[in-house]
């Protein structure tokens, strides 16, 4: 395992197989480390294996081999509501609401933990929790622009709006490491400047953040590193400006004859 003591996320010669396919870690299996404090940017043409990665990160999916600690910990087994009590908060490609509630309502629901299991949001053994959370959830809300939508129903709200909304679930809950993924996916460049805004300040507060964005120009201006996979695979990590002018990552991902 990775020996750095800086390193809050260790991830070693993981994989997975779908129906007999490798969808992540190849002959070896996918290895990286995310250093406490780290912006981290992961991108990758589709089907690479990255929303798998985030699954496995996140106890989503579990580990067909090897290992992955976070925080000093070996969490490899544990399942995402044990992940989300260690520090990890996590986005999803697709907004995840509840249609019953509203936009405030939706954060106090992933106040907890485990409070965005559905019969426990449907039971409202959550609100016990509301009058310790109110004021973060709200907080969350303004730091995400939404917080003059606060009361209002959530099906109020836009795609762009909703992916905010998601990233409000998570902050609400004080997350030591955040993986995002496709922010900016249906989100509207004032809210995008928005969000490059809000990463930063996160970045800048001591939060790590592992990204997954297919809006290079959004993500190589904010990461100070990047890992670019291919077939299930790291093909290169480095600054934004190494990758840039990696001819393997130009090749792989962009293009022979495209540069970002």
């Amino acid at each position: 395992m990775n020996n750095n003591s800086s390193a809050l996320l260790s991830v070693e010669h993981v994989s997975k197989r779908f129906a007999g396919l490798q969808a992540v870690g190849g002959d070896d299996g996918l290895t990286f480390a995310v250093d406490k404090g780290a912006f981290i940017g992961l991108i990758g043409p589709n089907g690479a294996g990255k929303s798998t990665t985030f699954n496995l990160l996140s106890g989503v999916l579990a580990t067909d081999t090897g290992r992955v600690c976070f925080d000093g910990r070996d969490i490899t087994a544990a399942q995402s509501h044990k992940c989300a009590a260690c520090g990890i908060g996590r986005t999803f490609q697709t907004p995840r609401v509840f249609e019953s509630l509203s936009v405030i309502d939706n954060v106090l629901v992933g106040a907890d933990s485990a409070g965005e299991r559905l019969l426990g949001a449907l039971g409202r053994s959550w609100r016990v929790r509301e009058s310790e959370t109110i004021e973060q959830a709200r907080l969350a809300l303004e730091r995400v622009g939404l917080g003059s939508y606060s009361d209002d129903p959530v099906t109020d709200l836009s795609g762009g709006e909703l992916r905010m909304l998601e990233v409000a679930r998570q902050l609400v809950r004080e997350p030591k490491l955040l993986l995002l993924d496709e922010p900016t996916a249906g989100v509207h460049p004032g809210l995008q400047e928005r969000l490059a805004e809000l990463l930063l300040n996160l970045h800048r507060s001591g939060m790590t953040l592992l990204v997954v964005e297919h809006n290079l120009r959004f993500l190589l201006a904010l990461a100070d590193r990047v890992l670019v996979m291919s077939q299930g695979q790291l093909l290169a990590e480095g600054a934004p400006s190494e990758i840039r002018s990696n001819p393997a990552v130009i090749s792989a991902y962009l293009g022979d004859d495209h540069a970002v």
